[in-house]
């Protein structure tokens, strides 16, 4: 609540357009189509967003974008920044916790009990595989949210650089 009892609100139209936008967004529809487009085989070229702009996810949140006004596009691009941040935050820790404890550990366990490893049946190259590979399958999840989090925001900062230079665009068009 604010100092003269207000109720600090969010502006439903803007939450709402977000809900739809990251529904759009979603880490899933990256991680299952990112490698049956177009986009996927242009990775390595230096014009991404040329690429983004006929991207279907892209080209319906400009249109959820288009009905907001210049506020609200602003509100919602702080709110993707923030998000994209933390979003990367949980990701880098994640990925840290995954590679310095277990490493730690083993090092440690080593240390304590050299045969350790033979009695948990670690000694069969195909145990270490599995656990490895659960390990960099949800380290590229979550890295893939963050990829979708950030790309989120990009998609909102283009939107408001758009709405930018039409303004300045119309500001220096001779009156008629």
């Amino acid at each position: 609540m604010t100092e003269d009892g207000r109720l600090i609100r969010t502006d439903p139209v803007a939450m709402g357009v977000w809900k739809r936008l990251t529904a759009q967004f979603a880490t899933w529809r990256l991680i299952v189509f990112a490698s049956f487009t177009k986009r996927a085989l242009n990775m390595i070229a230096n014009d991404q967003l040329s690429i983004l702009n006929e991207a279907t996810h892209w080209k319906i949140g400009l249109g959820l974008l288009g009905g907001l006004n210049d506020d609200q596009v602003d509100f919602l691009l702080a709110y993707a920044r923030i998000n994209a941040r933390k979003v990367d935050r949980l990701f880098r820790a994640t990925a840290l916790i995954f590679v310095s404890i277990p490493v730690a550990g083993i090092f440690g366990l080593t240390e304590l009990d050299p045969e350790i490893w033979d009695r948990l049946g670690f000694e069969q190259s195909e145990t270490l595989i599995v656990v490895l590979g659960a390990w960099m399958a949800l380290a590229g999840l979550m890295m893939a949210a963050a990829w979708r989090a950030q790309e989120l925001a990009d998609l909102i900062e283009f939107e408001q650089a758009r709405r930018q230079f039409d303004a300045a665009k119309q500001a220096k068009a001779p009156a008629e």
